[in-house]
């Protein structure tokens, strides 16, 4: 003791050495287990790069580049060899306005006429006539030069999938819903969709949405997904909402007010008074235990439809002439 006493400077110096040392050791076996673990990580790293870089066709060299130049060749011919069940009916050639307003009156006299002669309810707008979601274009004079090659290309679209369904004899049309192309199409904003028209960034692509909403049974139905699959432009079912529907179908809003409207008539095209005479339309009886019953109930269906339309083909370039 007397001698640490004497000596406690040097004796403190020892201790706070050891102290470092200590610590030194310490900092220097976490570091080597932390190095350990890099360069494990590392090795496994090196590992599956050399694996990508080996396997085939990810090695850059010559045999695969051209393998990968033959495979967009095959895409490409693929593509142009596709593009015919993608036909997109032509615009009428010089459009204009007074052309436009000239299409719009032939078509909507053209669908209203459909309907008609298939029974098909369409509904009834507050002031005027159904103009099938363009009833601010009826109003128009002059159009902009960005809105009017759209606003026709929605206008051929409508027109088709009126066609399916009226073709399909649906009971009831209830509304028909499209983007919005202009400043114009604003009012109903029941008409409007909040989606936009988009572009396949990889095929050029350009995808229409529409949402249709009708009434029918499941046969009209059955009909207007088969008439949306023969149909010449490519139609995509995004969705379909199935619901119980009425038969009341002279509600306001729902469609153009008749006397004594009965479904089944509509769908067989017999008169009112017939099909009640054949029991079409009344109460049914109790069926015998031999029989059997079929009941088929009115349904109102939503469809969410894409319009999918290609651009045309590129123009295929002219063989070099030869020198004279």
């Amino acid at each position: 003791m007397p001698w640490i006493k004497r000596n406690l400077p040097f004796v403190i110096g020892i201790a706070i050495a050891v102290g470092l040392l200590g610590f030194g050791v310490f900092y220097l076996l976490d570091n080597l287990s932390a190095a350990d673990r890099a360069r494990e990580e590392l090795s496994s790293e090196n590992t599956k790069w050399n694996d990508l870089v080996e396997r085939k066709p990810a090695a850059p060299n010559d045999e695969n580049i051209k393998a990968a130049h033959a495979q967009q060749e095959q895409l490409a011919k693929f593509r142009e060899s596709t593009r015919p069940l993608f036909a997109v009916q032509p615009l009428p050639a010089g459009l204009d306005d007074a052309a436009f307003k000239n299409l719009l009156d032939r078509t909507v006299d053209s669908l209203e006429k459909l309907a008609e002669r298939n029974s098909v309810r369409l509904p009834k707008p507050t002031e005027g006539k159904f103009a099938f979601t363009f009833e601010p274009q009826k109003k128009q004079l002059e159009f902009s030069s960005k809105t009017l090659v759209p606003l026709t290309v929605q206008l051929m679209d409508v027109s088709d999938l009126c066609s399916v369904l009226f073709s399909a004899k649906i009971h009831a049309l209830e509304s028909i819903r499209r983007t919005t192309v202009g400043t114009n199409d604003v009012n109903p904003p029941s008409n409007y969709m909040t989606k936009k028209v988009s572009t396949n960034s990889i095929t050029g692509a350009a995808i229409y949405p529409y949402e249709l909403t009708f009434n029918c049974f499941s046969a009209e139905l059955a009909g207007v997904l088969s008439g949306l699959i023969n149909a010449g432009p490519v139609y995509v079912v995004k969705s379909i909402n199935v619901e119980r529907g009425s038969t009341d179908l002279s509600a306001a809003g729902s469609a153009t007010a008749a006397p004594a409207f009965n479904p089944m008539a509509a769908r067989y095209g017999l008169p009112s008074g017939l099909a009640g005479r054949y029991g079409m339309g009344a109460a049914p009886s109790a069926p015998k235990p031999s029989e059997g019953l079929l009941d088929d109930k009115p349904l109102r269906v939503t469809l969410n439809i894409d319009v999918v339309k290609l651009p045309p083909a590129p123009p295929t370039p002219a063989a070099p002439g030869k020198k004279g």
